[in-house]
């Protein structure tokens, strides 16, 4: 029976396959098993190294470069989640902007201008139209809203 002897050029063509794969297919995997393979090719066509050591070299390597790249890449992502936690929530950025009054609150409920665009408002007093006012929460799709000091009333004529 003959014994395979895997070469160098096999696990370099292993790497490059690999590293192929990682191209074509939406993985984040296969690059560094393929980075593993072609080192282990490097290795064994300076050093003379039997099959099993050659396997396990692979297996190492590839460990060696998955799991710490894999680990540092889950604490950066979990790092940068806190950054701006207000991506794609726009109401959430609104927080602690001073905004104006475009349709007077009354009984609690009105509309406040943030940016370009009309927001629903809630405030535990009446403010008219032209008040300026800080958003301090959001509720769903309605901010809640206090009056700057020094704003009046609303009158109730």
């Amino acid at each position: 029976m003959i014994e395979f002897q895997p070469q160098a050029w096999h696990w370099i063509a292993l790497g490059l396959l690999l590293a192929v794969g990682e191209m074509v297919l939406p993985t984040n995997v296969l690059l560094w098993f393929g980075i593993a393979g072609v080192v282990t090719g490097l290795i064994v066509a300076v050093v003379d190294v039997g099959p099993a050591w050659q396997v396990l070299m692979f297996a190492v390597l590839a460990f060696v470069s998955y799991f710490p790249v894999r680990w540092t890449a889950r604490r950066l992502r979990a790092g940068e989640q806190g950054v701006d936690d207000t991506l794609n929530r726009r109401g959430r950025s609104a927080i602690g902007h001073q905004v104006t009054v475009i349709e007077a609150i009354e009984n609690g409920y009105g509309a406040v201008k943030v940016g370009d665009s009309r927001w629903r408002a809630t405030c535990y007093r009446d403010l008219p139209i032209g008040a300026k006012v800080e958003v301090v929460e959001v509720e769903g799709t309605t901010l809640r809203v206090k009056p700057l000091a020094g704003q009046p009333a609303a009158d109730r004529g």
